[in-house]
């Protein structure tokens, strides 16, 4: 059984005119202790090449959005199905690379099977009850990246040789969480190790996040272990 929040019909507001070019809500990969790493590099980005008056990014992976809503209530039941179909979802974070476009370093991702499958699944099933949906949630195939820096105009290039000449970024991740955010504020969590939905308050806790980790390190261990055993069996014949 799904649990009810607060993020149903009524907690949807009509936008005034001017946030009706802006969607407002957000379906994304929320990192781990990793995400410091992250936070790193992006303010030493910012240092080096003076871009404070530029938005500072937060470390995350994107699943689906930004978009619009009025049917909040069948958005989180379906979000949600999907999510409870998913515990241990990997991925390798390898390297750095830039949209030459739009002039955005990112830290790039190659998704394993289980992060690919995720995304087209919760794409497939929110995108008749949302709008103002973005054109990369309508394709099959998705860049999946981790933003280091936007904005940068001529700079772009330097950037992007200052970051790979500086840091080694090549690591296997996990993704772990998963927030239904609104305007940058979390409505609640899905913790995918455990199957379970979290608060806020929750979701932010030392104890939740040990307890996630827990899981996923017992999960990793009974797929190597089932692993292991296939290996013994193909190999005794």
């Amino acid at each position: 059984m799904i649990a009810h929040s607060r993020f149903t019909d009524k907690y949807f507001i009509s936008k005034t005119p001017t946030q009706s070019s802006l969607p407002q809500y957000l379906t994304e990969i929320r990192l781990g202790n990793e995400k410091q790493r992250f936070r790193e590099i992006i303010g030493d980005v910012r240092d080096e090449f003076d871009l404070h008056s530029n938005n500072r990014p937060v470390p995350h992976l994107t699943l689906f959005g930004p978009y619009d809503t009025d049917q909040g209530y069948e958005v989180k039941q379906r979000t949600q199905g999907v999510l409870s179909k998913y515990s241990v979802v990997p991925f390798t974070v390898s390297g750095f690379d830039c949209f030459g476009e739009t002039n955005v370093v990112y830290a790039a991702v190659d998704p394993s099977a289980e992060l690919q499958s995720l995304r087209r699944d919760l794409a497939a099933r929110l995108k008749p009850v949302t709008y103002n949906q973005q054109p990369w949630d309508l394709d099959h195939s998705h860049e999946f990246h981790i933003t280091i820096a936007t904005n940068l105009g001529d700079q772009t290039t330097a950037v992007l040789e200052y970051v790979r000449g500086k840091y080694d970024l090549e690591r296997e991740l996990h993704a772990t969480r998963v927030p239904a955010v609104d305007r940058g504020r979390m409505l609640w969590e899905w913790d995918l190790p455990r199957g379970v939905e979290l608060s806020p308050q929750e979701a932010t806790s030392r104890d939740s996040w040990e307890q996630t980790m827990a899981e996923l390190e017992r999960l990793d261990e009974q797929a190597q272990s089932g692993l292991v055993n296939r290996i013994r069996r193909w190999i005794s014949g």
